[in-house]
């Protein structure tokens, strides 16, 4: 009896799988477009799209073997709002594919553009503001990631799109030197001086550029414990006699000059190594800069 009961539950699995293998066929074999959305390089909140999120898509259908160039309206898809669910990328109403290739073109996090040419975008200056009520966290929402899939049809079974960053990352990290007595206070806040938050925004051609009009500010970083800070910033070049990092503790505020270019796609860590002086009344900083690929 126990053989037949397991016999049975191995066959149900067994169609169960197949069911569900089948759908995936008939549902590929479909005019409904998939998509397979992944990340080159990491997402500001994880390494990979979470429950809920959403992406700006637009499509432009070839005319044999021209493309017309993307505009903000009258393209085979205009600013379609793709939602993870989990499992699939979703739009509000099934999206079909057209007889002819297309270029794909992908925004994240979702914005409801005014063109394809230039936008207006700002990154946070609270970045240590958390997600409330659906709304991103300060640092979360600057992030921009942008991806294109070109000449992409039916037969490719689903449009594949790997994001970049448009964006600049910058880390602060804090390490006690060998003079450096006691323990970094709990109360450790650090700020990004003198960085412009506005920029502008080209979504046909996947690039950002600081807006020449905008204002310099100061980022509050977020914070991820007392030895680390990190910020999202708009691509620039800060100039050495500029303050940059304002480190604040006990109290106490330390600001520090620092030359720095901010390139898109690239993050630049800067170690502040935190020295006490023998009179025990003042806090020595050197600075240890370093910069890579965001991945």
């Amino acid at each position: 009896m126990k053989k037949n009961i397991i016999t049975m539950t191995l066959a149900i699995m067994a169609m169960t799988s197949c069911q569900k293998d089948r759908n995936m066929a008939e549902l590929r074999q479909s005019d409904e477009i998939l998509f397979e959305l992944g990340m080159a390089t990491t997402k500001a909140t994880t390494t990979d799209f979470e429950l809920g999120d959403a992406v700006t898509l637009y499509a432009v259908e070839y005319d044999s073997d021209v493309v017309p160039e993307l505009q903000i309206a009258g393209n085979f898809i205009n600013n379609e709002k793709l939602t993870f669910d989990g499992a699939r990328w979703l739009a509000p109403n099934a999206l079909y594919w057209s007889d002819n290739p297309c270029d794909f073109y992908a925004l994240y996090p979702y914005m409801d553009l005014t063109s394809v040419d230039e936008n207006a975008f700002e990154v946070m200056t609270d970045q240590n503001s958390v997600e409330a009520d659906g709304v991103l966290g300060g640092y979360e929402a600057s992030d921009l990631l942008w991806a294109k899939a070109d000449k992409t049809s039916h037969a490719d079974g689903a449009v594949r799109l790997q994001f970049k960053h448009m964006m600049s990352k910058c880390v602060v990290t804090v390490t006690k030197g060998e003079n450096f007595e006691g323990e970094i206070p709990e109360d450790i806040v650090c700020h990004l001086y003198n960085t412009t938050t506005s920029a502008k925004l080209y979504f046909s051609k996947g690039s950002i550029e600081k807006d020449p009009t905008g204002y310099r500010k100061t980022i509050t970083m977020r914070k991820l414990s007392n030895e680390r800070f990190e910020a999202i910033v708009v691509p620039q070049n800060i100039e050495r006699r500029t303050p940059l990092i304002e480190v604040t503790m006990g109290g106490i505020a330390y600001l520090m000059e620092y030359s720095l270019s901010f390139k898109p796609g690239y993050v630049h860590t800067i170690n502040l190594i935190l020295n006490t002086s023998p009179d025990q009344e003042k806090i020595e900083i050197s600075i240890d800069a370093g910069t890579g690929e965001w991945n």
